[in-house]
């Protein structure tokens, strides 16, 4: 799993890169939301990582 934050405001950026933060759910500074560590997932973090804080974290599933 990726730990995904924004920790840079999306102002005065590019369309497409508001739109790739759209896509992965973040609508606002210092969000943070999970994503699986998907090649697609890792482009979209790679396109706009200068906005954010990524951390591969170790979720177990309990159930």
């Amino acid at each position: 799993m990726l730990k995904i934050t924004q920790v840079k405001s999306r102002i005065n950026r590019k369309k497409d890169h508001k739109a790739t933060l759209d896509a992965l759910g973040i609508s606002r500074m210092g969000q943070t939301v999970y994503h699986e560590d998907t090649p697609t997932i890792r482009g979209m973090v790679h396109k706009v990582s200068y906005m954010l804080n990524v951390d591969v974290v170790d979720i177990k599933d309990e159930g």
